[in-house]
């Protein structure tokens, strides 16, 4: 995924708060709970030295981001100096509420929630009518970017002047057949008009996957249509459609297995790629060897595990963002230095040098916790 989106939290040399909190809301007590959390959040980032001016910018953050909606969530929030650098919602709640105060921003969950998302566009149809929907990320709390409805054509007047025989005609084979094919026509006609739409939603959201379904001879004639327009993202046919509450409901529901399965798919193809350029030095694992690779901008795609028990902190230049190193020592002479998680290092380094990232999935993990597919191929070894 590209990181390009974090930029905003490094734009500023002070120190950063960095805030991550369940906001799910299941009962009706959640809004006190939701409360007492953001309170417990500030009075630590108090204690670790957080000016009044950020804590106060937080505290209005979390009251008025946080999603209403009810569900499971979360929030991401970044401020520094009295100002909000960045405020998120996550789809799934972190594991356990965090707050930190350091020279940079931690935006490790808030990447990893990212990263288990696509951007994609939902199609539910028959063959007159259609919903046209662009997500930027799936979720219960995740408003769509783009939501159109299509009515189109129908046979209602198929019988009307010149087209319906008069008396004393009889209506044999052929006059059948002229009626069918005028349908099929009207229903391509109809099914033309969606897929622009599609292609203009797939657009707007920049699209990495198109998720259709309802009547099986419209999408025939949907996938026709889209075949010239030359999308190069996949488009998957899933369960449900238009037709009632119910309907729509399994077409959610199959929607969210369906992008689950592609994240998957793209982080296996990730994994095999790593593991097939670990074996021509094109590629590294192990804090060490990675740490080397961010500090010399050479790093294409930096994988890193969500899981953060005994993560090892690592140093840091406050000048020179790309710089990572286990040892102090070797940042001599790159100015005011400072120790920090791992996580939160890596991804900035990453950030400054136009990297990629990939969540290291759990039945995905090498023998090491963290990887890195380098632009060269690694001839220092």
């Amino acid at each position: 995924m590209d990181l390009g989106f974090l930029r905003p939290l490094y734009q500023n040399s002070a120190p950063v708060a960095s805030v991550h909190i369940n906001t799910s809301r299941t009962t009706t007590d959640d809004a006190k709970e939701i409360e007492l959390r953001r309170r417990h959040l500030c009075q630590e980032l108090a204690l670790l030295g957080a000016d009044t001016a950020t804590l106060d910018v937080l505290q209005e953050a979390i009251r008025e981001e946080t999603p209403r909606t009810y569900g499971e969530h979360g929030q991401s929030l970044f401020a520094s100096q009295g100002q909000l650098l960045g405020a998120h919602t996550l789809d799934v709640p972190p594991e356990r509420d965090q707050a930190l105060w350091m020279p940079i921003p931690d935006p490790l969950p808030l990447v990893v929630d990212q990263g288990r998302h696509l951007p994609y566009v939902l199609v539910a149809l028959d063959r007159v009518n259609a919903k046209v929907t662009g997500y930027t990320a799936p979720g219960a709390t995740q408003r769509p970017a783009v939501a159109e409805d299509s009515t189109g054509q129908t046979m209602h007047n198929i019988d009307g002047p010149g087209g319906r025989s008069g008396p004393g005609q009889r209506r044999g084979l052929g006059a059948r057949s002229d009626i069918g094919h005028s349908a099929q026509e009207i229903w391509r006609e109809n099914t033309a008009q969606v897929a622009q739409r599609v292609h203009e939603a797939a657009q707007a959201v920049n699209a990495q996957a198109i998720l259709v379904g309802g009547d099986e001879e419209a999408i025939t004639y949907l996938r026709e249509n889209l075949g010239p327009r030359k999308l190069t993202i996949p488009i998957r046919i899933i369960a449900g459609g238009r037709g009632g509450t119910a309907a729509q409901e399994r077409l959610h529901q199959a929607a969210q297995q369906e992008l689950h399965d592609l994240v998957a798919q793209q982080h296996d193809q990730v994994l095999s790629d790593y593991r097939q350029k670990l074996g021509r030095d094109q590629a590294v694992d192990g804090i060490d060897a990675i740490a080397s690779m961010l500090s010399e901008a050479r790093v294409q795609t930096l994988l890193l595990g969500a899981q953060r028990q005994g993560e090892q902190h690592l140093w840091g230049s406050i000048d020179e963002p790309v710089l990572v190193a286990k040892n102090q020592a070797d940042l001599d002479g790159s100015g005011k230095t400072f120790r920090a998680p791992a996580g939160a290092l890596m991804l900035r380094s990453a950030v400054a040098a136009d990297s990629q990232f990939t969540e290291l999935l759990e039945q995905g993990r090498t023998s090491a916790d963290n990887g890195a597919i380098l632009r060269f191929a690694n001839n220092t070894g």
